[in-house]
């Protein structure tokens, strides 16, 4: 069974619209030729030949844009955003095509892990999205989709509910950082990292590329249970025709959102 997608997902807590944060990520996917973009864009439906000096200067110099599209259609293609001036409602998303070799998917959570280092999210997610069942037909196939739609925190989902979960690999930081509690967070049954940006990363198994999809569940499963008490955590609740979850407010950030 080969994944359906690959995404990085990320809420900045640096703004973008500065040449030295913008060019130390422009530096970033320059600098690998596995993940070099091919064209950019300002919104969804421009995509020009990628330019480097034209980026800067309509970010930097003309301050004509707020958003920044990055697309690749070689080999290993993908289509991303990031906004460039920063506020806690900040989001950077890119999706990959399932194409990406299986050799080059160690390299895809380096680049995350690039990326994190760069923008040091508050809250960020990685993630290998494998095929699911629509509707679900055993609890499996349920906590399958409840863990791969946790894994997508696109900004309507995260903003009035919070945290969706854990993926393959969660970056926290800052505010929500502090709303879990960095020693807590240390003690999760997972392979954690304290990075060097002051961030900490949760990867869910300390190899999941060797891993089936029922060891990465069962471990996604084990931290969530873990993180449950925290009760930051978007509550779960799933359709009843099978075919998808939704979220709500869990205790913790409810609160943050009264504050």
């Amino acid at each position: 069974m080969k994944p359906d997608f690959f995404t990085i997902t990320m809420y900045p807590t640096v703004s973008f619209n500065k040449e030295e944060e913008l060019g130390r990520l422009l530096d970033l996917f320059e600098s690998n030729e596995k993940f070099a973009p091919t064209h950019w864009g300002n919104c969804e439906t421009v995509r020009v030949e990628y330019n480097r000096l034209e980026i800067l200067e309509k970010v930097i110099s003309e301050r004509t844009v707020s958003e920044v599209y990055l697309y690749r259609d070689k080999s290993v293609s993908y289509t991303g955003r990031f906004q460039v001036n920063w506020s806690y409602r900040s989001f950077m998303e890119f999706e990959f095509h399932k194409s990406i070799p299986e050799k080059l998917w160690p390299a895809f959570f380096d680049f995350s892990d690039q990326i994190a280092e760069i923008a040091k999210p508050s809250y960020g997610v990685t993630q290998i999205f494998w095929p699911l069942s629509y509707p679900w037909n055993t609890e499996r196939e349920r906590l399958q989709m409840w863990m791969e739609i946790s894994s997508q925190p696109i900004p309507v989902r995260f903003f009035p509910n919070g945290p969706l979960g854990v993926g393959v690999r969660t970056y926290f930081s800052s505010h929500i950082l502090e709303m879990f509690d960095r020693g807590f967070l240390l003690n999760s049954p997972a392979t954690i990292s304290e990075l060097d940006w002051g961030g900490i990363g949760i990867n869910l198994l300390h190899n999941p590329l060797e891993a089936d999809i029922d060891t990465l569940l069962d471990s996604w499963l084990s931290v969530m249970e873990y993180l449950e008490p925290a009760q930051i955590i978007a509550v779960p609740s799933f359709d009843e025709d099978r075919m998808g979850v939704t979220f709500s407010p869990n205790v913790a950030w409810k609160d943050y959102l009264k504050s």
